[in-house]
């Protein structure tokens, strides 16, 4: 169950409207997840500097309970990375990407924890 959270200080106007969409089939495929699990949050025009600057930039979070490893989030990376470049325009040095592999039971979903839910 993937979640996402993808701060910018880009203005909303910049994020294509279908960003959110796009970003979850990417994310199916890379982490082999069902698109239905995968949650995407995105703020837009955040304060947010990088390396002092306020330059345009994305700070992203992934957190999923799996399907990320060392060799994993390279991949991930590589695909999250060229996503924004072509989708947000920006350059690579300014997307910004930390993964947390979460264990099911620090996960709510559907009234339990994922643990509960998987026994």
């Amino acid at each position: 169950m993937p979640m996402v959270r993808v701060a910018t200080n880009l203005p909303d106007k910049d994020v294509p409207a279908n960003f959110e969409e796009r970003l979850t089939d990417l994310l199916a495929e890379s982490m082999n997840k069902p698109r239905n699990r995968i949650a995407i949050e995105v703020l837009a025009g955040q304060r947010i500097t990088h390396g002092a600057s306020r330059n345009p930039v994305a700070v992203i979070k992934v957190e999923s309970i799996g399907a990320l490893s060392a060799d994993d989030n390279i991949r991930h990376t590589q695909k999250i990375t060229q996503f924004c470049q072509d989708t947000l325009k920006l350059p690579k040095d300014k997307v910004i990407i930390t993964y947390f592999d979460l264990q099911p039971i620090h996960v709510g979903f559907n009234g339990t924890t994922v643990a509960a839910a998987t026994m």
